[in-house]
Formats: C-alpha cells, structure tokens, sequence
C-alpha cells in the first residue's frame, strides 16, 4: 500500500470514528438513561469531539496550531447577516408551523433531564450558544468538512459535511417533533449546514460560521424557552 492510499484510508476512518458520536450520545440519553448516566455520556461524548481531531490533525498529521483566524472585518460582517436571516427563517417557520409541536409532550420527555428549570435551561442556552455552536464548527467545519475535502473535493464536502450534520440533528428531533415536522426541520438544518459549510470553505475561519450558529442559536433557544418553560 503507498502512502497516498494509506493516508486516503486514515481520512475515512477518522470520520468514521467522530461522524457517530453526537448520535449515540443522543440515542444512549433518550433510550437508555436520562438521569447522571446520561448525563456523563453527553459530557464524554463532548470531551471526545475535541480529543479526537485534536490528536489526529497534531500528532498524527503533524499540522501546526492555528486560531482559524479571520482574514478581514468584513468576512464577520457576512457571517452575521447569514444568522440574521437564517434565524429570520426560523422565526417565520415557528409562527407558521409551531402549533403542531406537542408542547405538553415534549416537557414531560424532556423533564428528567431538567430543562424544564429556568435555571438549568439557562445555563443550558449560554453553554449551546457561546460553546456548543463553537464545537460544533470545530467538529463539522472545521474537522469532518476538512476531511471530506481531502477525500472527495470541495463540491462533495459540502453535501456531504451538511448531511452528516443534518443526521446528528434529525434523530434527536426525531424524540421532540411529529414525523412531517421533523422532515421539515431536518430540510432546514441542512440547508443550514450547507451555508455553513460555503462560509468555511470562502472564508476558512469557523469564527465567521460560529457568529452565524451562535445567532441562530439563540433564536433556537428562545424558542425552545417558549415551549418547555412558557
């Protein structure tokens, strides 16, 4: 095996071992346990989305450390009207189709895990917006994108980051929403995904893209106030 090929491999096992983890976390806090198991799964499955990209771009590539910095004032500018009107649409979305979310349902499966405290899902909404969205773009961005790239091009890494973004996130509203609204928020994560995808690949910085989710988070969880503690 050259080295071209053996690199080439590495590049899909590392996505094979971080593209998974958001999901099982989910799937072990909603299937299996909500309470401090649950809970200890959400944290080490957090801690392993940073260790693993991490440790395979410096001791196994050997790259050197960058901040992701942003190349011009202006790029922030753009990534910022990106969030407005996404966050616009969500808006729109939630006034259109929000009577069809079950709200007392959704409480009580969500109860055991105490975001039905406004203390906890406070603290829950800070962490998600300045945190979260953060990892979020180190991990899809910054990481999964990057390695689509190096295997597939640009054109396919677009898709393909937005789809493995967009399936993390429909199989946990799969346990929120109704079928017909959960096809119709995953279509919007991963047209979401996708612009955050294009902001990474014109600007190469996840800050641009986190000024971006970090606005649509809040619109999120302003939303997800009204529903769990209205």
């Amino acid at each position: 095996m050259d080295r071209s090929e053996n690199d080439h491999q590495k590049v899909w096992l590392s996505l094979l071992l971080i593209i998974p983890i958001p999901t099982l976390s989910i799937l072990y806090s909603m299937e299996i346990s909500q309470g401090w198991s649950g809970n200890l799964m959400f944290i080490l499955s957090k801690i392993l989305l940073i260790l693993i990209p991490l440790y395979w771009y410096f001791k196994l590539e050997n790259r050197e450390f960058s901040w992701s910095p942003v190349k011009n004032k202006n790029d922030l500018l753009v990534g910022f009207v990106f969030g407005i009107a996404m966050s616009a649409a969500i808006a729109i979305a939630w006034f259109l189709f929000g009577d069809k979310i079950d709200q007392n349902s959704l409480r009580e499966l969500l109860e055991g895990s105490g975001l039905t405290n406004p203390i906890i899902y406070l603290s829950l909404t800070l962490y998600w917006i300045f945190i979260n969205s953060l990892l979020e773009e180190f991990v899809f961005r910054w990481f999964i994108f990057e390695k689509f790239e190096t295997a597939l091009g640009s054109n396919y890494a677009l898709f393909l980051s937005a789809g493995a973004f967009t399936l993390h996130h429909t199989i946990a509203m799969m346990y929120m929403f109704p079928i017909s609204l959960n096809i119709l928020a995953s279509i919007g994560v991963f047209i979401g995904g996708l612009l955050w995808s294009w902001l990474y690949l014109r600007y190469r910085s996840i800050w641009v893209v986190f000024l971006s989710h970090a606005i649509v988070d809040v619109v999120m969880f302003s939303i997800g106030g009204i529903i769990l503690l209205g």
